[in-house]
C-alpha cells in the first residue's frame, strides 16, 4: 500500500493530468517531453490498471507495478514511465529525465516557477553535449531563492555555435514579449551556454541588452577550449557542428564575437579543476569588464548548486562575489 504522502503526492498529478488534459495542453506537452514511449495500441487497461480519463485522454497507473501510462481516445499508449517524478517533469513541462531529454526537439523553454512572487527571472543556458536536464538542479534552487526560472534547451552538436545564436535570440525575443517591460532578466550559463548568450547580445539592440541585469558564466569557454581542436578532425565535424566553433584560434567563432551595444554586470565562475576549460580562457576578451572568481570543482561540478549557488545570488544581487 503506498504511503499517505505518496497518495498525496499521487493525487496532485491526477488533479494536474486534469488540468492540462482540459485545457487542451496535452499534445503539446507530449510533443516536447519524450518519455522513451513506442505507440501502442492496448485494451484500454480493463484489468490491473487504475484510470483516470479526461478530455479523450486516460491517465493510468498500474496497480502492481505503480508504472504509469497516458492513452489517447483510441486507447493507444502514447506515453509511459516508471516513476513519479517522470510524470511530474512531464505534466509540468520538462524533460522526463536525463536520457529522454537528448530525444527532445529542444530549442524552448522550461519553466519553473519561483517559490514567491519576487518578479525576478533567471534564464539558464546549457553547455555543450548535454541538454536542459543539466541545469535542472540550478533551475530549483534559483526557484526557491525568489526567481522563475526558464531554462533554455537545445541540442548542441546539430548545429554551429553561430546558428544557435540566432535561434536563441529569436525565442529570447519571444519570451520578452511576453513579460512585463519593466521586468529585468539574470543569465545563468555553463561552458558553451555562454558563448550562445554572447553571440545573441552581439545581435541584440541596446535596448535589448539593457534588460539584462546582470550575467553569471560558469566555465565559459570566452577564449576557447583546447578540446575543441577534435571538432576540427575530418568526419568529426559532419556529426557535431559546434564543437570546432570553440577552438583557441583566429578564424574560430569564439575569437570573433562582437562586442554587445552595451553589457550589463558579468560574473565568471571557473572551476580549479575544470579539466575542459582552462582557467585563463574563461576571462572575457580585453576591453570587457568583468568580475571573477575560482570555486573548487570540475567542469560538471559547477552545475552543482552546493558549488556555485551561493557565489550566483551573490553576483545577482550585488554584481559582486
Amino acid at each position: 500500500m503506498p504511503s499517505k504522502q505518496e497518495s498525496i503526492d499521487k493525487q496532485e498529478l491526477v488533479d494536474l493530468f486534469m488540468d492540462v488534459a482540459e485545457s487542451g495542453e496535452l499534445p503539446s506537452l507530449l510533443k516536447n517531453n519524450a518519455t522513451f514511449n513506442i505507440d501502442f495500441f492496448t485494451m484500454g487497461g480493463k484489468k490491473f490498471w487504475e484510470s483516470h480519463p479526461c478530455n479523450g485522454w486516460n491517465l493510468q497507473f498500474n496497480v502492481i507495478s505503480g508504472w504509469w501510462r497516458i492513452l489517447d481516445e483510441h486507447d493507444m499508449r502514447v506515453a509511459r514511465g516508471t516513476k513519479m517524478e517522470q510524470l511530474a517533469a512531464l505534466l509540468n513541462d520538462r524533460p522526463t529525465s536525463i536520457v529522454s531529454n537528448y530525444f527532445d526537439e529542444g530549442y524552448r523553454f522550461s519553466r519553473t516557477p519561483s517559490s514567491v512572487q519576487s518578479g525576478r527571472i533567471v534564464v539558464l543556458i546549457h553547455g555543450w553535449g548535454v541538454r536542459a536536464s543539466s541545469m535542472q538542479n540550478l533551475a530549483d534552487a534559483l526557484a526557491q531563492n525568489g526567481y522563475e526560472a526558464y531554462n533554455y534547451d537545445y541540442p548542441t552538436r546539430k548545429k554551429s555555435i553561430e546558428e544557435h545564436c540566432q535561434i536563441f535570440l529569436e525565442k529570447y525575443r519571444e519570451l520578452l514579449g511576453d513579460l512585463p517591460p519593466n521586468v529585468k532578466i539574470h543569465f545563468l550559463t555553463h561552458s558553451m551556454g555562454g558563448l550562445v548568450l554572447r553571440g545573441a547580445m552581439a545581435n541584440m539592440t541596446e535596448a535589448e541588452c539593457r534588460r539584462i541585469s546582470a550575467i553569471v558564466m560558469l566555465g565559459p569557454p570566452n577564449r576557447g577550449s583546447g578540446l575543441a581542436y577534435f571538432g576540427k578532425v575530418p568526419g568529426v565535424n559532419v556529426v557535431n557542428k559546434s564543437l570546432k566553433d570553440m577552438a583557441p584560434t583566429e578564424d574560430s567563432f569564439v575569437s570573433n564575437i562582437a562586442a554587445p551595444p552595451w553589457l550589463p554586470p558579468v560574473g565568471i565562475i571557473a572551476g580549479l579543476h575544470d579539466g575542459k576549460v582552462a582557467l585563463e580562457n574563461t576571462r572575457l576578451p580585453e576591453p570587457l569588464q568583468y568580475k571573477h572568481t575560482v570555486v573548487n570543482c570540475t567542469h560538471p561540478g559547477l552545475r552543482n548548486p552546493k558549488n556555485v549557488l551561493s557565489q550566483v545570488l551573490s553576483f545577482f544581487s550585488t554584481q559582486s562575489f
